[in-house]
């Protein structure tokens, strides 16, 4: 085996490794959010030392599964945009996806400072949804008197807050997922657009 096969391989062992901490990580702090580190590597199958080697601070770790779940919504957005034909679609669509990620990482409820995060800009998530709703307010289908980074900071808001009733056990995540997409669609789409009331 070559030097070089070998670095490869390692690297490939560590990224494995780290994705395998990463998963853990968030099936067990969506539990016990303050689980520690040792509970993380005794569920992660991995020793320590190797949890330690790639996360050497318990915020590493914290910060690193804030990553996961901007990547998360980051590629939730691309699929919701690449199946949407048309704004309202894509509103009520969001809202269960966002909701379905707050679920999956439902340690960031445990830590303040990361819901703060999370309701700031983040250009991951913002960028290609500003340019479709721009978009769709040229076409006529989102309200042309709301500016689009209020219909943005609604939707990341509402997200928020809804995974707090969701937490408190008020809300389930289904009904959660619902509300938040609705009442952006009915709050944002333009009047001609929506549908007929029955």
């Amino acid at each position: 085996m070559t030097d070089a096969t070998s670095d490869a391989r390692l690297r490939s062992d560590a990224r494995r490794n780290r994705r395998t901490v990463l998963a853990a990580a968030v099936a067990l702090l969506a539990q016990r959010p303050q689980a520690t580190m040792q509970e993380v590597a005794d569920a992660s199958g991995l020793g320590r030392t190797t949890v330690y080697r790639h996360f050497p601070r318990r915020q590493d770790l914290i910060d690193a599964l804030f990553a996961e779940v901007i990547r998360d919504a980051a590629e939730t957005i691309e699929e919701a945009l690449r199946s949407a034909h048309s704004a309202r679609e894509l509103l009520c669509e969001l809202g269960p996806r966002f909701i379905a990620i707050g679920d999956r990482y439902r340690f960031i409820d445990a830590h303040p400072d990361l819901r703060v995060r999370a309701l700031h800009p983040i250009d991951a998530i913002t960028t290609p949804l500003e340019a479709y709703f721009t978009e769709a307010q040229e076409r006529g289908e989102l309200r042309d008197d709301v500016p689009i980074m209020w219909i943005l900071t609604t939707l990341r808001g509402l997200g928020v807050v809804a995974m707090v009733e969701v937490n408190a056990g008020r809300m389930t995540v289904d009904e959660a997922g619902r509300h938040v997409g609705e009442t952006c669609a009915l709050a944002f789409t333009a009047p001609s657009t929506r549908p007929a009331a029955s």
